[in-house]
């Protein structure tokens, strides 16, 4: 109730202003309505005379009433009240509209972005079929496209089979062979049959990638190879010297199952 009382004396200056309006109007309706009823020769002017001034003589007494009120609360109740009631309330906290931040995982290993791989200009061309290579004739008409270096594949979490680092009879390189001098446009022929096979790769590490494994085939081959035909690749325009070769390949589960690595020296004229 305090709380009410509170409101009626920080308002009471409007209260008392909306009072005398009201009852400076509704006083001057009643002598209106007065004025009706006297002039009144008809049963319908009479009944709007009397629904005017009962209208005017409710209001009145509201608006006079509404004074009062206001004036003994000032006089009578407003030293009574504690000065406690006069501060404004504490405000409840929303903990709904406090933005949370998200949990962190426990764990959570620290993601590094890739390292950038440098733009190269060979360009190469690749089989239409992994298992069909093609003709000499066919590698003078067929159109270069651009080599985009791929990045090497992450190695998802959890268990994961341990991966070879050797040419083997399931996964190597028979052409060209290891300590050969290339040059121009090179065709690779192998074998990448290891077990649970979802694609291979070829990439190259050497004076013109920086030290960077760019890929030489441009995209990874879903087709699982027996000493056949791999793909070829332009190194034309290459720097000359020193390269590794190294053919991946890749499980169903995205883990890397093993490596062959050779090395040639690329000696364009």
């Amino acid at each position: 109730m305090e709380q009410v009382f509170v409101f009626i004396l920080r308002n009471d200056v409007w209260i008392y202003i909306l009072s005398v309006l009201g009852i400076i109007w509704y006083t001057s309706q009643f002598l209106q309505s007065r004025k009706i009823l006297k002039r009144a020769m008809f049963g319908l002017e009479r009944e709007k005379g009397a629904r005017m001034q009962t209208t005017a003589v409710f209001f009145l007494l509201f608006f006079i009433t509404t004074t009062v009120f206001v004036l003994y609360v000032n006089n009578t109740i407003a030293p009574t009240i504690p000065d406690s009631a006069w501060k404004p309330p504490t405000p409840t906290p929303n903990i709904f509209a406090t933005p949370l931040s998200s949990p962190t995982p426990l764990g959570t290993a620290e993601i590094r972005p890739p390292e950038p791989t440098p733009a190269l200009v060979p360009t190469i061309t690749l089989a239409a079929n992994a298992l069909n290579p093609p003709t000499s004739s066919e590698n003078e008409d067929t159109q270069l496209t651009d080599l985009t270096p791929i990045p090497e594949t992450a190695t998802p979490s959890g268990p994961t089979p341990t991966p070879f680092v050797d040419c083997t009879i399931t996964l190597n390189i028979s052409e060209p062979t290891n300590g050969s001098v290339v040059s121009e446009v090179i065709n690779f022929r192998g074998t990448a049959n290891t077990p649970d096979f979802a694609y291979f790769r070829l990439e190259a590490n050497g004076p013109e990638t920086e030290g960077v494994w760019a890929s030489l085939l441009g995209r990874d081959i879903d087709q699982p190879v027996q000493d056949n035909f791999m793909g070829n690749v332009n190194l034309s325009q290459w720097g000359d010297g020193p390269y590794l070769i190294r053919l991946t390949t890749v499980d169903s589960g995205g883990f890397v199952t093993g490596q062959c690595v050779i090395q040639v020296t690329l000696d364009n004229p």
